[in-house]
């Protein structure tokens, strides 16, 4: 199972990367306000993306093989959740990363912001709670299992779930 440690500080980051730009909303007054958003959401995407990908690559596939059934159910939810969730931030990138747009539907940008930084932290304060302990309990399940073949030799435990 992937570091665990580094989702939740990517975690972090978002979430500040958030609190960055709302307040940079909060402050803006002119066009050239716009690009330091555009610079922020930039950094919060590349956040976001390598996120998604570690997740995708690292946590969803050994929680859904592992034999820890509340886990491997938990992370086959989420993993088909983020989905929509990478769908829809892509869709916002698309519209919202050049300062240009920014500018020109300020007060729209904003709602969208809005919108879409509720259901990320969300889903981040939902990871947090739910999905990264049931990676932990998964994980440690996965770690007993070893060390117990290892007491026995190789042999094949008997697995508990």
């Amino acid at each position: 199972m992937t570091n665990l440690s580094s989702l939740r500080a990517q975690h972090d980051a978002a979430e500040a990367m958030i609190d960055q730009i709302f307040a940079d909303i909060a402050r803006y007054r002119t066009d050239k306000d716009a690009f330091p958003l555009s610079l922020k959401l930039a950094r919060l995407a590349g956040i976001l993306r390598t996120h998604f990908a570690l997740e995708n690559q690292m946590l969803y596939p050994p929680m859904i093989e592992s034999d820890h059934r509340e886990a491997a159910l938990m992370a086959r939810i989420y993993r088909d959740e983020v989905g929509h969730l990478r769908a829809r931030f892509e869709r916002f990138m698309g519209r919202w990363s050049n300062s240009t747009a920014i500018a020109g539907a300020c007060r729209q940008f904003r709602f969208e912001a809005g919108m879409l930084f509720a259901a990320l932290r969300d889903r981040i304060h939902r990871e947090n709670r739910d999905l990264f302990p049931l990676a932990e309990e998964a994980g440690a399940r996965r770690d007993g299992l070893a060390f117990t073949r290892a007491l026995q030799g190789g042999g094949e435990p008997s697995r508990a779930s």
